[in-house]
């Protein structure tokens, strides 16, 4: 939703050169570091009418539409990251997409967007604004499904009513509402704990480096998809043979308490819980 153009092989020089400068660092725990924050999808508005009124949603996480200027969406909120869920006339003024997305991961620690910065290539841009610095990676018809933030001092300070300092490590709540984050732990929905992405092919090797830039490294890899995590938390890149542009096929979701086996349909898309987990899914 955010537009920019770059030439691919400018594009393929640049991550090869990126590649034999940072492999070694790839390795390295940042789970610590970088987390979760919040992932937006607009969904069909038959999806999005049967999630706002859905009485299981209602029991199954602490969620609400909000209205606000410019804007409007569902939000299911957990103990540290939440999901938007957004239809195509959301943003007034501008005709939204099904299947459109935005990840957004949070750092953990001042001033370490621009330490990631330094190796980044013309795919991955770095941005401050008076709230947050930013780096999103760009693809190609100026698609940008990724971004990592950091608050600045302005934004901390305002935001949370804590001193901030150069060397300050933020908690993953700072980014939220803490009386929303206190409120979820009343409901069965935990917090996102992973996602899955379909993707062409072609966009696979861009957006795995750029998961490997901010700490996310491939542990698993099956014929369909391969799995990249930082810590408990992952990022599954799902490969589609078919002209798309990155979607978020399901997100994964660790629950309060046990659970029997149950599915529940949310207009075109489930909810299947099974234990200690659940997965809501958008075919």
């Amino acid at each position: 939703m955010i537009c920019f153009r770059n030439m691919r092989i400018k594009l393929i020089i640049s991550w090869c050169l990126f590649i034999l400068h940072s492999t070694s660092s790839f390795s390295q725990n940042t789970s610590d570091l970088i987390c979760f924050n919040h992932s937006l999808l607009v969904v069909d508005s038959t999806t999005y009418e049967a999630a706002i009124h859905s009485e299981f949603i209602a029991k199954f996480a602490y969620s609400h539409e909000k209205k606000l200027i410019g804007y409007e969406g569902f939000y299911l909120i957990g103990k540290t990251n939440y999901i938007e869920i957004f239809h195509e006339n959301s943003f007034q003024g501008e005709k939204l997409n099904p299947g459109d997305i935005w990840v957004c991961t949070a750092s953990l620690q001042a001033n370490y967007i621009k330490t990631l910065d330094k190796l980044a290539p013309p795919s991955i841009q770095y941005k401050e604004n008076e709230n947050y610095n930013l780096l999103s990676i760009i693809l190609e018809d100026s698609i940008v499904p990724l971004t990592t933030w950091e608050m600045t001092k302005k934004q901390y300070e305002s935001w949370t009513k804590k001193e901030y300092h150069d060397s300050v490590s933020f908690l993953p709540v700072d980014y939220n509402s803490l009386e929303e984050s206190d409120s979820a732990s009343n409901y069965l929905m935990n917090d996102v704990e992973g996602l899955r992405l379909s993707l062409q092919k072609k966009d696979s090797l861009v957006i795995a480096n750029y998961l490997n830039q901010i700490g996310f490294v491939k542990r698993t890899t099956h014929d369909e998809y391969t799995r990249f995590y930082n810590g408990d938390q992952f990022i599954e890149l799902h490969f589609k043979e078919k002209d798309i542009v990155p979607t978020i096929n399901r997100f994964y979701i660790k629950l309060n308490q046990y659970t029997d086996p149950t599915t529940e349909i949310i207009g075109n898309s489930r909810i299947e819980c099974n234990g200690l987990s659940a997965i809501w899914i958008f075919d």
